[in-house]
């Protein structure tokens, strides 16, 4: 097994996690605007053969369902992002707060376990813990003889 950890390494660990979490989803969002730009673009490629095809009835209804699609996603992704303004003001304050940690303590009396999914990420600790897909399995697993005997 790795290295033990004290608290402050602990909470540093868990913020890693936080942040990469906010990072990814940074991504997603940007994944998510390249898309918008293809629609568009499709959608605007589109209209001179609906235009020639006689067809313009079919491609409004193509850029309304579009239109909407894209309504609700932006919706989504400015919620997400006043969030992850929050979150990283959160990060800011608890990394402050944690190298703040071992100076005011020279003998850390706190400790909390790490949070498995945190864990996961640390090959060290990997096999202590469970991935989601085995816990699901092993539930069903639980449960499915006990199904079967009520019916």
């Amino acid at each position: 097994m790795g290295q033990k950890m004290d608290t402050s390494q602990k909470v540093v660990t868990c913020l890693d996690y936080i942040d990469q979490r906010l990072e990814d989803t940074s991504e997603q969002t940007i994944q998510i605007a390249e898309m918008i730009i293809d629609d568009i673009k499709e959608l605007t490629a589109g209209y001179p053969q609906a235009l020639k095809d006689n067809n313009l009835q079919a491609h409004a209804d193509k850029v309304r369902d579009t239109q909407m699609k894209w309504v609700n996603q932006l919706q989504d992704i400015i919620l997400e992002q006043t969030q992850r303004d929050l979150n990283g003001q959160v990060i800011q304050a608890l990394q402050k707060f944690a190298q703040n940690l071992n100076q005011t303590q020279p003998h850390p009396q706190l400790d909390f376990d790490l949070p498995s999914v945190v864990q996961r990420r640390d090959e060290n600790l990997a096999h202590e813990y469970l991935t989601q897909d085995e816990i699901e399995l092993l539930m069903a697993a639980d449960n499915a003889p006990a199904q079967s005997m009520h019916h």
